[in-house]
Order: structure tokens, then sequence, then C-alpha cells
């Protein structure tokens, strides 16, 4: 058979927003440009790749757009990016999420010739090349949102084509970190028989099963919060003319504008000038990082000295802030922070303060006793029990793991040292 090639691309979120943003005036319109149109230049990255590639087809794993109702002007890209496709004789498969149910509004748009949508019943298509099947795609939509456990059952190798593949947007592994839709095991996805499993709904480009058959996540194409940083893209695939993978799966960077956070110290800066010239020189690392993108990222000020003073005072990050805003705006491509977050401490020695016979000396010790003694640190965590168990609260509490303890013991001694501390010379 010919060997072939396709592009595994999933939750493109047309029209999404970028969240958690402020601070934006009518003055950077260039920065509030790029970002309305971030989840569409990725989408377009996406279908210049296939084009590049001359790639047979594109398959899409769920949440083309963001929401059920979704906006005219998505539908428009949406269907335009498939035409320069159809246009080159590849073709796109297609199934629905649960951000995007075939439930939602949707105008009357028709798709171009080569497109194929998945209805909300589990069914298969052959792929054809040089007047052969190739490859078989299994697949199903969302009829609606809100799906049971069991959606999706099924799906099992049918036909004589040599390389069969499920197209499925669910949550496989058991990610606590999203929506259980439509849960799946490992071991069940193995069981199908199929040789390639090509999954959208986990934002993270992540690899369940290397081969035989090949589970992957190639995560959302666009990042769009600061829970979402660093590359974000689509998988390359390649399949031999014996129809096996032709080597792994390629993860291609897609974003225009990326997310990413970073870490100043103010330990041994005595003025803000210097502070303002500290935190440009990390700007220009994370510009470097995001290799000729645009970049939204959210820095923390961090580390003991004697700018905390001034730091904490009314206004001061808000302040500094604006002046960031102002350098950043002028890059290009730009690079704005999102939120400076303040997590300085005042110039003081805690070891040395840990060994004093006063009150602030026997609160340290008490804590370092507690941070040391296996008993002490799970009385501590019996103690949080009632407030992440709490019917109400768990909704948006994570029980935290021995090191986010160890770092919220941490933050309180030092949030107890700055207390006791207050202006004590």
């Amino acid at each position: 058979m010919p060997a072939f090639s396709f592009v595994h691309a999933a939750d493109f979120h047309l029209d999404s927003p970028f969240l958690g943003l402020s601070g934006l005036s009518e003055g950077q319109s260039q920065v509030i440009e790029e970002l309305r149109e971030a989840t569409f230049r990725a989408f377009q990255s996406v279908i210049d790749l296939s084009l590049r590639e001359q790639v047979d087809f594109l398959l899409v794993a769920g949440d083309v757009y963001d929401g059920a109702d979704r906006s005219l002007k998505a539908q428009l890209r949406f269907r335009d990016g498939l035409r320069r496709l159809s246009e080159a004789g590849i073709r796109a498969f297609i199934v629905h999420g649960n951000h995007d149910p075939l439930d939602g509004w949707a105008d009357a748009i028709q798709m171009p010739p080569g497109v194929h949508e998945f209805g909300s019943e589990l069914t298969s298509v052959a792929f054809e090349k040089a007047g052969r099947a190739v490859a078989r795609i299994h697949g199903i939509s969302y009829p609606t949102r809100k799906i049971s456990n069991r959606f999706g059952l099924g799906f099992r190798r049918s036909g004589d084509e040599p390389f069969q593949i499920g197209l499925f947007h669910c949550n496989a592994g058991g990610d606590t970190r999203h929506d259980p839709y439509a849960p799946r095991t490992v071991s069940e996805l193995v069981e199908s028989q199929l040789d390639y499993w090509a999954l959208g709904h986990i934002h993270e480009s992540v690899v369940l099963h290397s081969a035989e058959p090949f589970i992957g996540y190639p995560g959302n194409t666009q990042g769009r919060h600061i829970n979402e940083p660093g590359p974000r893209g689509c998988f390359l695939v390649r399949v031999t003319a014996e129809g096996q993978l032709d080597g792994a799966p390629r993860f291609v960077a897609t974003d225009s504008i990326r997310w990413l956070s970073g870490e100043v110290e103010i330990t041994g800066i005595e003025t803000i000038d210097l502070l303002l010239s500290r935190i440009a020189d990390h700007m220009q690392e994370l510009a470097e990082q995001a290799e000729g993108r645009s970049v939204v990222t959210r820095i923390t000020l961090c580390g003991r000295g004697v700018l905390h003073g001034a730091l904490t005072r009314p206004n001061a990050c808000r302040d500094l802030l604006d002046q960031l805003h102002e350098i950043g705006a002028q890059r290009s491509p730009f690079l704005w922070i999102e939120k400076l977050v303040l997590r300085t401490r005042p110039s003081v020695d805690l070891e040395a303060r840990r060994v004093t016979p006063d009150f602030l000396g026997d609160l340290l010790r008490l804590i370092d006793g507690i941070r040391q003694s296996p008993d002490e640190m799970a009385g501590l965590r019996h103690e949080l029990t009632d407030l992440y168990e709490h019917a109400r609260a768990s909704k948006f509490l994570t029980t935290p793991s021995e090191d986010a303890l160890r770092t919220m013991l941490d933050e309180a001694e030092s949030r107890c040292a700055d207390l006791l501390l207050e202006g004590d010379d």
C-alpha cells in the first residue's frame, strides 16, 4: 500500500478569549489585536503545516469552538481553512467535543468537499489513496455537552484497512486536572485493536502509549491563560507502506502567543531602577524562550531585600506594572505581563533569629520542629482536612501534596516573621 501522512490536532477553541488579562487600553491596539486573533492564527498554522508537509488528511479531535453557541466569525474562519485543504486535495475528519456539541448553534454554512464530520453515533469511514483503502477512521461526536460515562463505547477494529484510527474526545488515563468526560483507561483503548488513538480534551501534549497502538493528546493549539504555559501545537504523523508508524508522531508548535511564568529576585537590589533593569533582562530571556512569538507572562517578585518596603507601599506594584506594560507593548513581538505577584520579604536572617531566646525564636523553632517531624506533618495535614474536604471548598481546593504542604509551612513562617518584625530595623 502507499505510505501516507496526517496531522492530528484538537481543541482549537476558536474565538476563545484570553483569561486573566487587565490593564489593556486602546493605546495597546497591537496587543489587543494579536490576542483576539491568537486562536485563529494557531488554527491557520495547523492548515499551513498540513499544506507544507503535503499530508493526506487532517484529524480534528473535538472542541473546534469554545462554546455551543459558536460565533459566526469562528465558523467562517474554520470553513475557510478547511477550504484551503480541500483545494489541495487534503481531506479532513472531525469530531465535536463537550465545548462544541452537535446540539449547539450552527449557521447554515456548507463545508468544503472532502470534509467528514462524524455524527452522534459511532461510525467509521475509509480513506483511500492511489485507489486503495489504506486507513479507516472511527469517530463519534458529542450530541450534547452532558454525556454519560459510557458514551463512545464500542470502538473496534473493522474492515480490511491496514491502519485504523480512533478519533475521540475523552479523558483517557484518569487525568484529574480535566473534567472526566467519557473516561477511559489506557488498557480499554489498547484492547480496541486500533493502531492510533487521536484524542482530544486534555490541553497538554501527552503520550499515554507509544506504540501498538499509539495513544496521545497533541494538546490545544493555543494557550489561553497562565495555566496553559509553554509550547502548544499538534502532531505530524507518518505511516509506512507496511502500515506502521514511521517513527514517533512529531509535535509541532502552532501557538502564536506563548504563556510563560518567571521569577525575579530582589535580593541584592537597592533601587527601583535596578529592579526594572533586572525585570527587563528577564523579559528578554522569556522572549528568547518563545522563539519569536509574543509572550504573555506572570512574573513573581521574590526573595528578601531592602526593596520589600517600597514594593509593599500602596499602589507600588500597580505603578511598576504600568511602567512594564509600556515597555512590553513597545517590543515586537510584544511581551505583556499579565500579573505581577509580590512574594518578597524584608531583609532578615531567619536562621540567626531561630536561635534567639525571644518569642520569634520560639515560633521559628516550633515551625522547624513541625517541618522535621513526619508525625507533626501528619498532624498538620489532619488539621487541614476539614477545610479541604468541606462540601463547598473541595470544589475549588486540591488536597496539598507533601511538597505543597512544606511550601505552605515555609510561607507561614515568612509571614509570621514579617508581622512580628514589622517596623523593626
